[in-house]
């Protein structure tokens, strides 16, 4: 689904005409765009496929192998002796060879079994560049959408701050204030600019943060990012999490990977020490001569064929002393691998601990979610309050000034808490080696 969306989208901006590009991307718009524009995952896919091609040479091993030659010898003129003529002096031979492995006692096995092994390697690695990238786009997305939120509080704010400033000089050209109320206000609005500025800056940055993720380069591509800062949706239990999380979380299946590596690649030293048996078959066609001793290559009678065939058993035998190189590489691996045990059940404790403290951070976001719309309920009602006993005269400029000053703080505090919420489940789901494509 997110390939077939990624591939319409693509389609869609080649279609457009040069120099006027431009697009509105959704979150699910946007993780399509950047999964299918990234160079990181097209290259990992390039390993992968080489990886398969690796596992297809391993297992032609254990296929019979047939190779044929051509020989041509030229023989310089030899003196002659006695009863015995030079013979011809441009001889042609033919061979063919068959030769099957049938039975290595594990070594040809040992061997596909690494290969399988560096491709279940290489396919890992591609699922887990997608999913990091996957939590990049959205962290960036939520990034932008938190910019542009805190940017229309802050417009939103200054608008007031306008309207605060031409009461009070409605106020002060009717008598009611002196001219310091409208000092004050216009003041007011004056340095609350740099704040809307800062704001407007942050949301190009964080457009640029955007671009970044989802690997555009080209400066005319314009695009727009659409959707709500809204809380993301999350439906795992503890149990489930842990259990997805000990099983998906990269460095822990890439860890198990090794281990099944180096467990292939033990047996495969062991074996190294025991017998290999072979059997091959040949056939070999020598032209001859004829009755003058010249080259007689169309003559039938001339040529001569043989057969040869039979088995060839080894036995490694300095493989089997206890100092030998086989024998330190079976207990190196033996160790080797013990070591990575010790490492999978440190990283197992890790990651645990990493989603329990996930979950609590999640539980902390929700109750500061519902605080924050409370809070930001009350501030509204107070700020409306507050506008209209301004307007009639029964409050100063400075009371109005700390009923926006709230507003515009539950307003911020409430969109920090979605923002904290989104990020500690983006946390939360890369701690557990997801991108949250699951849980939708």
């Amino acid at each position: 689904m997110r390939g077939a969306l990624a591939t319409a989208l693509l389609l869609i901006l080649a279609a457009l005409p040069a120099g006027a590009q431009s697009y509105r991307f959704s979150l699910e718009e946007a993780v399509a765009y950047g999964v299918q524009n990234s160079t990181a995952i097209r290259s990992k896919a390039l390993a992968l496929e080489a990886a398969r091609q690796d596992l297809a040479g391993a297992r032609a091993a254990m296929y019979p192998s047939l190779s044929a030659g051509l020989t041509y010898t030229h023989l310089y003129p030899q003196p002659e002796f006695s009863g015995f003529p030079a013979g011809a002096t441009d001889p042609l031979g033919l061979t063919a060879n068959l030769s099957q492995s049938i039975y290595t006692f594990g070594k040809l096995k040992g061997g596909v079994k690494l290969a399988e092994q560096a491709v279940t390697q290489a396919r890992l690695d591609l699922e887990e560049e997608t999913r990091q990238l996957v939590v990049l786009v959205k962290r960036a997305f939520f990034g932008y959408l938190l910019a542009l939120e805190v940017q229309g509080i802050n417009r939103e704010t200054l608008d007031r701050k306008r309207e605060a400033l031409e009461v009070a000089r409605l106020r002060y050209g009717a008598g009611q204030v002196s001219d310091y109320e409208v000092l004050r206000a216009e003041s007011d609005l004056e340095n609350y600019r740099a704040t809307v500025i800062g704001s407007d800056n942050a949301v190009r940055i964080a457009l640029l943060n955007v671009r970044g993720a989802l690997g555009i380069q080209e400066e005319e591509f314009e695009f727009q990012l659409v959707g709500q800062l809204e809380p993301l949706a999350f439906s795992l239990d503890r149990k489930a999490l842990l259990a997805r999380a000990l099983q998906r979380k990269y460095e822990l299946a890439s860890l198990r990977g090794s281990m099944d590596l180096l467990a292939a690649q033990a047996a495969l030293n062991r074996s190294l020490a025991l017998p290999s048996l072979v059997g091959f078959m040949a056939y070999s066609l020598d032209s001859g001569m004829d009755a003058e001793g010249k080259n007689d290559y169309f003559n039938a009678e001339a040529w001569d064929g043989r057969w040869t065939a039979g088995f060839s058993f080894s036995v490694p035998v300095s493989a089997l002393f206890p100092w030998s190189k086989e024998s330190a590489a079976v207990r190196k691996s033996a160790l080797q691998l013990e070591n990575m045990r010790q490492q999978y059940s440190s990283l197992e404790s890790g990651v645990r601990i990493v989603v329990e403290s996930g979950l609590l951070k999640i539980a902390g976001e929700e109750a500061k979610i519902a605080s924050g719309r409370k809070s930001l309920n009350l501030a509204q009602r107070l700020y409306e309050s507050a506008d209209v006993q301004y307007r009639s005269g029964y409050i100063s400029s400075t009371d109005l000034k700390d009923a926006q000053l709230g507003l515009n703080g539950a307003q911020l505090a409430l969109a920090q808490a979605v923002f904290g919420y989104n990020q500690n489940v983006l946390d939360l789901l890369d701690a557990a080696g997801l991108d949250g494509e699951e849980n939708q």
